[in-house]
């Protein structure tokens, strides 16, 4: 598939511009705990047996007194995946979840969907680590992106017509991973 890409091929065997192919940007999993210790260290494990990857920590924004969070706490973990890595992945998340809701879509195409156990996964259930449900969150790009985050060269903006749409984003993932999107369940 990426061999038809940098050739500027489509499916099909149609001549294309090949600027114009949605690419998955990134796949952020992110595990809530909501304190540091035990608990987050049994959810950092578990991020690392789905996805194979060591996680980062997350911190607490400002102090919560009431839920004894203090600000610059650990409270989460969370996974930043790329290229192939997320690719894998997604196909794993969409055998556990594979029909969306029209609203979970932003103006641009990025998505997010949860997971309320990580047994979904195939990983057996252990008394000792307990249950932990994630969120998942997809962002896509299009060749030319990088433009709008380089360092060397000046930023620039992206063009409104070389930005995806929500439309674009749906029928990739219907043609890609075989996705359903319906307005309501």
């Amino acid at each position: 598939m990426e061999a038809v890409k940098a050739a500027g091929v489509r499916e099909g065997g149609k001549k294309g511009n090949s600027m114009r192919c949605v690419e998955i940007d990134k796949v952020v999993v992110n595990i809530g705990v909501g304190e540091s210790g035990e608990k987050l260290a049994r959810a950092e494990k578990v991020l690392t047996m789905i996805t194979g990857q060591k996680p980062v920590k997350t911190l607490a924004k400002k102090t919560i007194q009431p839920f004894g969070i203090k600000k610059g706490e650990p409270i989460g973990v969370k996974v930043t995946l790329r290229k192939e890595r997320a690719r894998e992945f997604l196909k794993k998340a969409f055998k556990i979840q594979n029909k969306f809701l029209d609203w979970q879509f932003d103006e641009f195409g990025n998505f997010s969907f949860g997971v309320e156990e990580h047994m979904d996964f195939g990983i057996p259930y252990d008394p000792d680590i307990g249950i932990f449900g994630m969120d998942i969150c997809i962002s896509f790009k299009r060749p030319g992106f990088r433009i709008a985050e380089r360092k060397i060269q000046k930023k620039r903006r992206i063009p409104a017509r070389h930005k995806l749409s929500k439309a674009e984003v749906i029928e990739y993932l219907k043609k890609e991973f075989g996705v359903e999107v319906v307005e309501e369940l």
